[in-house]
């Protein structure tokens, strides 16, 4: 049996927030570029959005491919299908805040080539859950262009 105590929501911002200290005492490079990447998707998890903003333009300052660094850490992020989508919705709105396109432009066609995926794996009645999912994650023009699609094919 642990002794330790259950971490508050605020105990757990105060660690995010000394993260981000540490972070930005350390040289810029490829390196904090990817641990920033990682804090900026883990802050937006915990809807922290000013800590996600501040670690993902620096993390994307750090990469000198951007957004490849930031765009990854959302992409590769644990969690079902369902739940990875939302986080490539969370890259694209996030990166609406910072005035990035590049980063909107990459997570969102990534969210419609996943959500493409996610919909045909699925038989006809799941397939309206998930296309409704689609049109709230994404936009009904991504949702009937995908059912579109589908149905078009053999």
């Amino acid at each position: 049996m642990s002794t330790q105590r259950p971490r508050t929501a605020e105990q757990r911002v105060r660690d995010l927030r000394k993260e981000l200290t540490t972070l930005q005492a350390e040289p810029p490079g490829q390196q904090r570029a990817v641990r920033l990447a990682e804090l900026a998707r883990i802050a937006h998890d915990d809807r922290l959005l000013n800590l996600a903003m501040t670690a993902a333009t620096q993390c994307l300052d750090d990469d000198p491919q951007a957004p490849e660094v930031l765009v990854a850490a959302y992409r590769d992020a644990d969690g079902d299908d369902e739940e990875r989508l939302a986080r490539l919705t969370d890259l694209r709105d996030l990166a609406g805040y910072l005035d990035r396109p590049d980063v909107r432009d990459a997570a969102a066609d990534l969210l419609v080539e996943r959500a493409r995926t996610w919909v045909a794996d699925a038989d006809a009645s799941e397939r309206r859950y998930r296309l409704r999912t689609v049109e709230s994650l994404a936009s009904r023009e991504v949702a009937d262009t995908i059912r579109d699609t589908l149905e078009r094919a053999p």
